[in-house]
């Protein structure tokens, strides 16, 4: 099996132009006030008004094109392997007098030694937690019913 490498660098290079011209937006916003061409208080003017919406627009542009170059970052590293997509788990409510540990399961072709070894330690934890709270409400409900017991004889 072929794997590609990803060129990570137009991926980055796009972001980092799109950051800098989002920017430069924030400047054009900014400009007229640190620059002192609008009065503190009064209308603005025409200039104040053109640079404001334009540099809206221009950071609005900026981080919509940040967006699309991170989600084309995104499909290539999972085109190459790197990132696993994402899967929607499918909610089941478990039995109330069993305890299962659910864990995916990748193929086990493509399970490497340590993932193996991972998903069989977090069963494991997962099983010991549910354990414990098994044991938790045992004890919670004892203490309850001696309560109650406690109650009826005084």
């Amino acid at each position: 099996m072929q794997t590609t490498r990803p060129t990570l660098g137009k991926y980055i290079c796009g972001m980092a132009a799109s950051l800098i011209i989002f920017l430069a937006g924030g400047w054009l916003i900014l400009a007229p006030f640190a620059l002192g061409y609008q009065s503190y208080g009064a209308d603005w003017v025409s200039q104040t008004t053109n640079s404001f919406v334009l540099g809206i627009c221009v950071a609005v542009v900026a981080l919509i094109s940040f967006a699309l170059f991170f989600s084309s970052l995104l499909g290539s590293l999972r085109v190459a392997g790197v990132l696993i997509a994402p899967t929607r788990p499918v909610a089941q409510a478990p039995a109330p007098d069993q305890v299962q540990a659910t864990i995916p399961q990748a193929p086990v072709q493509n399970q490497s030694d340590l993932d193996k070894t991972l998903a069989t330690l977090a069963a494991a934890l997962a099983a010991d937690l549910n354990a414990r709270r098994q044991t938790s409400n045992d004890q919670q409900s004892d203490q309850a019913q001696s309560m109650v017991n406690r109650s009826e004889t005084k």
